[in-house]
């Protein structure tokens, strides 16, 4: 195929100061033309801002989101852009995590995962399933393609959500009849956290960005969203009456130890034994970050950040 008959992306990067493009060296093995890619990186503390700000310089007409640490594989940008039709504006695949990780990386990273601690969401960090029409709770913004003027038209990412920015973005495109396709073959590979503090700071800002999401645009509620929340008030409430209002938690821990067992078995892995212990912290956390970010939205602002934007040349 010859040049000319592929559209011209601009990458757009969030970066934190003092920290380097690591994704760069990855966008340099694309199976896509140099010429059609533009890369910008944007340097500052506002990642929705940072994005924002890129597009308006963005000379391409379809833009792909990508974060400091996401790797795309050989094949995705391509196969995301060829999902972007007249009636798709919007395209994104899996982020998953590598092999051969440590202990901690490798429990975060299979508890994300897990259908019982992230439901259908589950689908950002692992394949599943065929290429199909979706909606926010499969894509994932670093590993994202977007029509430029869509993305213009709709405002761009609402510079006092993070995270959540792009669900909100994606929630307005589907409620105006606009499609977007989930490719399970369009992968990034990225890290999971690797401690127990930066992986309950990553589910309880998760929450918070949920709440806070639900706030500004009340039209994104779902119920399904909120039950970790639920579950947070039931043990509350379940620790100061105990007796029979307990047993839906003894049912809730059988479910995940025989869910454990059954991958032990399957993988031959003893470390899925522990998952029942981080899908319940990731349930407590992600509902506790829920209240925090309803609580908070109502006074949230935009966060004020100096930005510095770097072409890169590839």
């Amino acid at each position: 195929m010859k040049n000319d008959h592929f559209p011209l992306v601009t990458i757009v990067i969030p970066i934190k100061p003092g920290l380097n493009p690591d994704a760069i060296e990855a966008i340099k093995k694309i199976d896509y033309p140099n010429d059609k890619i533009e890369v910008i990186t944007v340097y500052g503390k506002n990642p929705s801002k940072q994005r924002n700000e890129a597009v308006k310089l963005a000379k391409g007409d379809i833009l792909y989101f990508l974060d400091n640490d996401s790797m795309p594989e050989k094949d995705a940008l391509k196969r995301l852009v060829n999902h972007i039709k007249d009636d798709v504006v919007l395209a994104g695949g899996p982020s998953v995590m590598p092999a051969n990780l440590p202990f901690k990386a490798f429990l975060f990273g299979k508890t994300l995962e897990s259908i019982f601690s992230t439901g259908a969401s589950r689908a950002r960090y692992k394949k599943i399933g065929d290429v199909r029409f979706t909606d926010e709770k499969e894509i994932i913004l670093c590993n994202m393609v977007m029509k430029k003027d869509i993305f213009l038209k709709f405002g761009g990412l609402n510079e006092r959500l993070y995270p959540n920015e792009e669900n909100e973005l994606m929630e307005k495109l589907k409620h105006s009849g606009m499609k977007m396709i989930y490719d399970p073959n369009a992968v990034v590979v990225r890290m999971p956290r690797k401690t127990l503090k930066s992986f309950i700071k990553q589910i309880f800002n998760y929450g918070r960005g949920r709440g806070e999401q639900t706030f500004f645009y009340p039209k994104s509620f779902n119920l399904f969203n909120f039950l970790p929340m639920l579950f947070l008030l039931y043990l509350l409430v379940a620790l100061v009456y105990k007796g029979y209002v307990v047993i839906p938690i003894i049912i809730y821990f059988m479910i995940l130890f025989i869910d454990a067992f059954i991958k032990v078995l399957k993988n031959k892995d003893i470390r899925y034994i522990f998952l029942p212990f981080t899908t319940f912290l990731l349930h407590i956390t992600y509902g506790a970050g829920l209240i925090y970010g309803l609580l908070k939205a109502p006074f949230k602002k935009v966060k004020d950040s100096e930005l510095k934007i770097e072409y890169v040349k590839i």
